[in-house]
């Protein structure tokens, strides 16, 4: 076993170093003390003593990167600690930007690091937080003095929302600001020069690449994720790449530093430059096409790992893609510990390292492919033959590369984004020879451009049928039965009616009926963050929309559904409102054509499966300023149950239907928060008279807090109070004989209401 353990240590020396970086980290995350420190220095001084190097310097990386690592999650943890405790609260920070990202994208535009200026709040000197909206014209390295509301968020409450907080942590980000204001102060931290030119040339290349496309457009988009893997637009375009398993191609990582070093190796041969000088020269175009694309550390990673690899032809030894692989993992952590924890990164080493194990015996398997005719010398091949021959060998290597990355990828995949896609073997050696393509393209065009901007222009337009080229196979590949297989854990519900939980004190409703509904769509970021993805996860496209008052927070969604599912019907309070969002709604519903109503006390909306709604209440009259005072208060019927939808009204409009005579009575109650009045009086309680309430509540602002005393007087009256502070978003399944409740954030709570 100890001869055994040298002859691996011999084969690939640089393993252990590799292991130490990741079990010094791993060891940080776990809460290891100092004794790990002092152990692990002592056992590196008795290597040292017995000479032996690797082991000693394993031990040195484990101890070295765990005392990075815990200093970096104390500095993350006190800062997020400040968050928690300020709450939304307003703040004023200083700070020098050090990563962007292109657009106003899912994920935050950019990352502050927060100097130790005494103006700072002392907890957050040193931490790097999130930041949205910044300008266009801010680039790394400016120092920006900025005022907003702090904010961290709260555990995933709705199904398939992306858990925010959990991906901050991952990144060493203690936090966010919604900046409301900002000022660019003098100066720019020299340190972050490299970064600074980077994205500088990263913005040329970006516009370059798509000179004479339209902005927004399908090419335009694809060919931004393709070159410079920008995914911050075109959400449309990714659900087929997902499916099909190739979203990897739009990752600038190993795949493209790879495909790039094949084209410039390529011209290197085409020029006959001599082999020493054409490393070299590959070497430099690589780590170039890192620089413009943003220094990003997906492609930071590949392209240090091809420096090592190459760096063995060029002082004419065999090189080890095992050592490569494991030579820039402690350089790679060292510069950013948090990476280990990151799904890019593990991707990257897995696939790379599958690739190295399974790729030689996958090869052996099919030798009899790849081989010509054993008794035929190949000096005899006739051209054809010989053309054969090479197609045969590029088509089985591409199928080997894919078939090990595949086999490498999908517990990772599985298990982080819940889907096993077996089609991304056929669909990558398909895809990948048209990434090559799109690739040369790009930049020969750009190149060649600045020569003449014709060439330019006609480039990105072939270009741009190409990219939309690899959408459409994309969507071919998984439209075939089989190519891909969902999990429940991916975020998928079930149930016929979905209540979600969103912040801020906005509403969304899906109702499952015929061809099912949206009762409001939240605001625009929220049914892009929240509403759309749970739909999408399951699968579903409401064909009728509802909406129950004229505010942002409920009607902004429903413009993008109207985009999104173009739905056939569109139910709206009120003919006329003064909010720009619900005017923009009604517009956008007459563009497209829909069937469009407006409430009517008394009136009944026939849903599809037996359901429908019923109105208790609209209201024609603009009341000051207040949306909420707007409110058409509804009644869904189905299967014989009756679900009370009142959404922000309040003490005013609950009086109004009381005193009409209409009986609100109820077996569950959906209930929002009126912004400055009431909801929930007893006497309307006692009228509805439901066996359940599901409240909606948020910490922020203190308005839509469900008060304690209320919640007390419910209980009392004998009604179960289900307040989506606690629950988050609540799936209801409905059928004849039952109404079953089951809570998202907490999966064990659940209700069955029978008859």
């Amino acid at each position: 076993m100890k001869k055994g353990a040298s002859r691996c240590v011999a084969l690939v020396p640089l393993a252990p170093l590799a292991l130490g970086s990741c079990l010094g980290v791993l060891c940080a995350v776990w809460g290891w003390g100092l004794h790990l420190g002092v152990f692990g220095a002592l056992a590196a001084l008795l290597f040292l003593v017995r000479r032996n190097w690797i082991l000693a310097a394993g031990l040195g990386c484990l101890v070295l990167c765990w005392g990075i690592h815990r200093e970096r999650l104390g500095t993350q943890a006190e800062g997020e600690a400040w968050f928690h405790a300020n709450g939304r609260g307003e703040a004023e920070i200083e700070g020098v930007v050090v990563r962007l990202r292109n657009g106003a994208g899912f994920l935050p535009r950019g990352v502050l690091l927060v100097t130790k200026n005494k103006h700072n709040p002392k907890p957050l000197r040193g931490c790097l937080i999130a930041v949205d909206e910044l300008p266009e014209d801010i680039i790394p390295g400016d120092y920006l003095g900025l005022k907003g509301r702090t904010f961290f968020p709260a555990v995933p409450r709705n199904p398939a929302e992306f858990d925010r907080g959990k991906w901050l942590r991952s990144h060493g980000l203690s936090g966010e600001l919604r900046i409301q204001s900002h000022q660019a102060l003098k100066g720019w931290r020299i340190s972050l020069a490299l970064r600074r030119m980077a994205w500088i040339f990263r913005m040329e290349l970006r516009s370059r690449i798509v000179t004479g496309l339209e902005e927004g457009s399908a090419g335009t988009v694809l060919i931004r994720g393709l070159v410079l893997g920008e995914r911050s637009e075109g959400g449309n375009y990714y659900g087929a790449f997902r499916k099909s398993g190739t979203m990897h191609i739009f990752a600038v990582s190993g795949l493209h530093v790879g495909l790039v070093g094949a084209l410039a190796w390529a011209l290197i041969r085409i020029i006959r430059v001599p082999r020493r000088w054409g490393l070299l020269a590959v070497l430099l175009i690589i780590w170039i096409y890192a620089f413009v694309t943003g220094l990003n550390p997906p492609a930071m990673r590949a392209a240090f790992m091809a420096s090592v690899f190459l760096a063995g032809f060029f002082i004419k030894r065999k090189p080890s893609l095992a050592n490569s692989l494991l030579a820039s993992l402690p350089v790679v952590v060292l510069l950013d510990s948090y990476q280990l924890g990151q799904v890019g990164f593990q991707l990257s080493y897995v696939v790379v390292g599958m690739i190295i194990l399974v790729a030689p015996l996958l090869t052996r398997l099919l030798q009899p492919f790849l081989d010509g005719d054993p008794f035929l010398p190949p000096r005899l091949y006739t051209p054809g033959q010989r053309g054969i021959l090479t197609v045969r060998r590029y088509l089985g290597g591409l199928f080997v590369v894919s078939l090990s990355a595949w086999i490498g990828s999908m517990p990772l995949i599985w298990y982080h984004f819940g889907i096993i896609t077996p089609a991304s073997i056929l669909a990558s050696v398909i895809l990948v020879p048209l990434v090559f393509v799109i690739l040369s393209v790009a930049f020969a065009g750009s190149l060649l451009g600045v020569v003449w901007e014709p060439f330019q222009v006609g480039a990105n337009q072939g270009n741009s049928f190409l990219a939309e080229t690899t959408y459409h196979i994309a969507e071919k590949v998984a439209s075939i039965p089989g190519s891909h297989f969902e999990l429940e854990k991916a975020g998928g519900w079930s149930g016929d009616i979905l209540i979600f939980d969103l912040w801020d004190g906005d509403a969304a409703i899906y109702v499952g009926a015929g061809e099912g509904v949206l009762i409001d769509g939240g605001a625009p970021d929220q049914f892009r963050r929240v509403v759309k993805p749970a739909l999408e996860r399951s699968g579903v496209a409401p064909l009728s929309i509802v909406l129950t008052h004229p505010e942002k927070g409920h009607a902004g969604g429903l413009v993008r559904a109207l985009e999104r599912y173009s739905p056939r019907r569109v139910l709206l309070p009120v003919r006329q409102a003064n909010s720009p969002v619900f005017n923009q709604l009604l517009a956008a519903s007459l563009e497209m054509g829909s069937e469009l109503h407006f409430g009517e006390a008394g009136a009944r909306y026939k849903l599809g499966d037996g359901a429908e709604i019923e109105i208790l209440r609209v209201a024609n009259e603009e009341t000051g300023s207040r949306a909420d005072d707007r409110c058409m208060v509804m009644r869904l019927h189905w299967r014989g149950w009756r679900i009370l939808i009142t959404g922000d009204a309040g003490f005013d409009t609950e009086q109004e239907i009381l005193g009409s005579g209409i009986d609100p009575g109820c077996d569950l109650w959906v209930m929002g928060r009126h912004r400055s009045d009431h909801t929930g009086t007893i006497g309307f309680l006692q009228a509805a008279d439901p066996r359940v309430i599901i409240a909606e509540e948020d910490r922020y602002p203190e308005a839509e807090r469900v008060p304690e005393r209320w919640a007390e007087a419910v209980e009392q009256s004998g009604i179960e109070l289900w307040r989506q502070g606690e629950t988050g978003a609540v799936t209801i399944k409905v059928s004849e004989q039952a109404l079953e409740l089951q809570s998202i954030r907490n999966p064990n709570k659940r209700r069955v209401l029978r008859k």
